[in-house]
């Protein structure tokens, strides 16, 4: 996908802030490097399926610093069109009490067929995004930088073992717009069940979709 001049250079910037953060992340103090892996029956985003019914690995790697500021990368096994996705975010988050906010960027990179590297100056999709908290119930707006029409709303909840979620897809014509819903449940620790379904006239599944998926975080410092 061509992109403007100033968005080339401003997605440009963000890969050089993440990439400079996290190699300068042994010599800062007050700072965690976190990680995980994790497997799911399969790839399940805003109500769709996008990994086509096929298994998911992914795994993330995050730089967080204690002002709130945090930093990292995102990869998967599937994407959109059969590729892989890699996904970068500079973000600040912080809780004054029961209180958060959260605010950053997410840059979304496709290694489609035939294109074996990935392009800082080309990349497929960005959103901002902007959210806040109370207590287990959290709101974020994520904005897409390329399309002033197309945004996304989500409102998740989580008590104990059990999550609930509720997304809502804006476009400019309200055919494509549909809302997400989905619940879940994590029986035991880094597992989780969850069943997904998606309303609207844009909505790409109408069938209720379920997903197992199990994660294996550990702190790297």
């Amino acid at each position: 996908m061509t992109m403007l001049t100033a968005d080339k250079l401003t997605k440009m910037g963000i890969a050089t802030v993440l990439a400079g953060t996290m190699l300068a992340t042994p010599l800062m103090a007050s700072a965690e490097v976190s990680a995980s892996i994790a497997v799911s029956s399969m790839y399940l985003w805003r109500g769709q399926d996008l990994s086509n019914a096929s298994p998911e690995i992914s795994g993330d790697l995050y730089y967080t610093h204690e002002s709130g500021l945090y930093t990292g990368i995102w990869a998967s096994s599937e994407g959109v069109s059969g590729s892989h996705e890699t996904d970068l975010n500079v973000g600040f988050a912080k809780s004054f009490g029961d209180f958060g906010v959260d605010v950053g960027v997410y840059e979304y990179l496709y290694t489609e067929a035939g294109q074996p590297k990935v392009d800082f100056q080309d990349t497929d999709a960005a959103e901002y995004y902007v959210g806040g908290s109370y207590g287990p119930v959290s709101l974020k707006v994520l904005q897409n930088t390329a399309t002033p029409d197309s945004r996304y709303v989500t409102l998740d909840g989580s008590w104990g073992m059990f999550g609930a979620h509720i997304g809502q897809t804006l476009a400019k014509d309200s055919v494509n717009e549909y809302t997400d819903y989905n619940v879940s449940v994590s029986p035991v620790e880094n597992l989780t069940w969850t069943l997904s379904m998606a309303d609207g006239d844009g909505a790409p599944e109408k069938d209720p979709l379920f997903v197992v998926a199990y994660s294996w975080p550990f702190t790297v410092k």
